[in-house]
């Protein structure tokens, strides 16, 4: 009988082990979710980050969205991943293959990622992440048909047919299609199961070119999980006012054509303070308020980008959500609103 009960026990875990873990979106609601870096730098979330952001808000947030660069190499962010899970949030992990903030980087480029040139590191970040046990969210290479990261669709080919696979295809986007299937094959083929992986591009595409649509760049329903887009207002001076919901609506119009099956995350927004014409608090208020309507009913999560910065000729983008009372008051009142849930569901 005592061997029977070691039996079952076995094959339970083996079970367990092989049973892949997602985020589910919530039954009604939109998660509650941020992207905060006020204590954390890259690849090193600190262990209250996720408590400070929470009690600047008054509200529990789902995720807690951070960057993972490769600049000292592919290697697991284990430290933040569980000070993250232990703060009561999922880690929402930005895998971004570069080894600086260049563009022109070409260390870890689209198609070395294709032909294997890093599977021996990415099968490493796979086995220790399976080892924690824990539930995280991916997102790879994300804002792809933009013009400002090394794996941007213009960085890797552009809409040129000639350079790589299917001659029908625009390389770029063929390419950061392959190199994202690439990798979800990996972690799979490695049992690191407990993945929800993200699909993340920009709202506007740069170029504004029928290559660089986002459709082109998708994985596919078969490999992707959530599907996202980042909505930001003015940034910097110089930049023009748009209202929040005239950034987001051609993303999400072109979302909801890509997939009628997965949720929808604004997974990034944001605007800064201090701007000409730029209203902050205003802008958060409309924001909030028009994530709940009913013709974006697909949206299940929203991600603030919590963050301020020195841009390169000395201006500052004042983006986190304090920079200013009356932006934190507006951010807290629309936010407590009980459509923006912080309890969240598995499939387990």
């Amino acid at each position: 009988m005592k061997i029977t009960v070691i039996l079952l026990v076995s094959v339970f875990n083996i079970f367990c082990q092989s049973k892949e873990v997602k985020l589910l979106p919530p039954d009604e609601g939109i998660y509650h979710t941020a992207f905060s870096t006020i204590y954390s730098s890259s690849n090193n979330v600190a262990a209250n980050e996720v408590s400070y952001f929470e009690n600047l808000t008054g509200k529990k947030i789902v995720w807690l969205n951070f960057q993972s660069d490769w600049f000292e190499g592919i290697k697991f962010p284990a430290e933040s991943v569980k000070n993250i899970w232990q703060s009561g949030a999922i880690p929402s992990i930005r895998m971004l293959p570069w080894s600086t903030y260049d563009k022109n980087d070409k260390t870890y480029s689209l198609k070395k990622i294709v032909d294997g040139k890093f599977d021996k590191e990415l099968r490493k970040w796979a086995k220790d992440l399976k080892q924690t046990g824990i539930p995280v969210l991916i997102g790879f290479a994300g804002e792809p048909n933009g013009d400002w990261f090394p794996w941007s669709g213009i960085q890797n080919g552009g809409g040129n047919k000639t350079g790589y696979g299917d001659k029908d295809l625009a390389d770029g986007p063929e390419l950061y299609r392959d190199a994202y299937r690439h990798i979800i094959d990996l972690f799979k083929d490695e049992g690191a199961l407990k993945v929800t992986w993200i699909f993340h591009v920009n709202s506007v595409g740069a170029p504004d070119e029928e290559w660089n649509d986002i459709k082109n760049y998708y994985p596919g329903d078969n490999y992707i999980d959530w599907i996202g887009i980042s909505a930001y207002g003015a940034q910097r001076w110089g930049e023009s006012y748009q209202r929040f919901v005239d950034i987001m609506r051609p993303g999400y119009d072109q979302l909801l054509k890509l997939s009628d099956k997965k949720p929808i995350a604004i997974l990034e927004f944001g605007v800064a303070d201090y701007l000409p014409n730029v209203n902050k608090a205003l802008w958060i208020q409309s924001a909030l308020y028009t994530v709940q309507q009913p013709e974006f009913s697909r949206i299940k999560a929203i991600g603030w980008w919590h963050s301020t910065w020195i841009n390169h000729d000395g201006t500052m983008s004042a983006i986190q959500v304090d920079s200013s009372p009356e932006a934190l008051r507006f951010y807290k009142e629309a936010i407590a609103q009980p459509v923006f849930v912080t309890e969240f569901k598995l499939n387990k």
